[in-house]
């Protein structure tokens, strides 16, 4: 007798970019040498003044489409290379929206559960995906985050604490597969609804920062795990980032205001009152 081969579940893979053309055009092909047939490809430009609406109009040979929701344009078209077949979709903000929440209206259109986030300047390696899939046959699972290789170096663990008030994070103590503190915005494979049950990347981060700090503390609260795989390998090349539109002065003073959200947010009683306490110490640090 035969044995049947398992069919691997839908993956809709989502990209939120902004003036990302020439990533796309660089990186686009290493994502759909994971995809399978029948998966999806969802980009989300955040209103970017470039040419992405033309070029993937061109590539993909898209047509306007009626809008899955109020404040985007649709257009629909498909990338074909031999048997395979997977839709593509853009997504143009008709305001510019930021990270979190145009990463949002992407997962909200989604069709399949399995939601494969990535930044425009992430190139998966050769089955990524195929490591990276099956932990969700455990029901329990909200996201698995990949080995991301940024410059030569090797990150995607991470850890957080609470120290002198403060959720302190940092890159984990070491790089073997088990449990991570969260799984970055910028490559991972979540659970579209347990997802949507959170609510998705929290508007109290915007524009930038913790957000999707935030979203798997709030997945790891509900008892769901959140994981880290050695195996499923991205090269993130950070050829964009919030500095090129904030600079970093604003940056930083974006992350702080963020990371005391945060707080306000998660932490218990007694975490409050250190925070209150320690306030003064971290504003003497931060203007050192």
């Amino acid at each position: 007798m035969m044995k049947k081969t398992k069919i691997r579940p839908g993956v809709s893979a989502i990209i939120p970019s902004y003036k990302g053309r020439h990533l796309m055009e660089k990186y686009l092909s290493a994502l759909f040498d994971n995809l399978e047939n029948n998966d999806e490809l969802i980009v989300v430009e955040d209103t970017g003044p470039d040419d992405t609406v033309p070029w993937m109009k061109k590539e993909f040979k898209m047509k306007s489409v009626e809008a899955p929701f109020a404040g985007v344009d649709a257009y629909n078209g498909s990338y074909k290379k031999g048997n395979k077949n997977i839709s593509v979709t853009l997504l143009f903000n008709q305001e510019n929206q930021r990270f979190g929440e145009t990463s949002n209206r992407g997962v909200r259109a989604a069709k399949h559960n399995l939601i494969f986030l990535l930044n425009n300047d992430v190139a998966p390696h050769q089955n990524c995906l195929k490591h990276l899939v099956p932990y969700f046959e455990d029901d329990t699972v909200f996201a698995v985050g990949p080995l991301e290789i940024e410059h030569g170096e090797k990150k995607g663990k991470n850890k957080i604490w609470f120290e002198r008030g403060m959720f302190i994070h940092s890159a984990g103590d070491d790089l073997k597969s088990g449990s991570t503190a969260w799984v970055s915005g910028g490559s991972g494979l979540f659970d579209k609804k347990k997802w949507l049950e959170i609510g998705g990347f929290d508007h109290l981060f915007y524009p930038a920062y913790w957000e999707d700090i935030d979203l798997s503390f709030q997945a790891r609260k509900r008892g769901w795990k959140v994981l880290f795989e050695e195996k499923a390998i991205v090269d993130h090349n950070h050829e964009t980032t919030n500095a090129s539109v904030f600079g970093k002065r604003k940056m930083d003073q974006m992350s702080w205001h963020n990371a005391n959200k945060f707080v306000w947010k998660n932490a218990n009683f007694w975490q409050k009152i250190a925070h209150i306490l320690w306030k003064p110490y971290w504003i003497l640090v931060l203007n050192k």
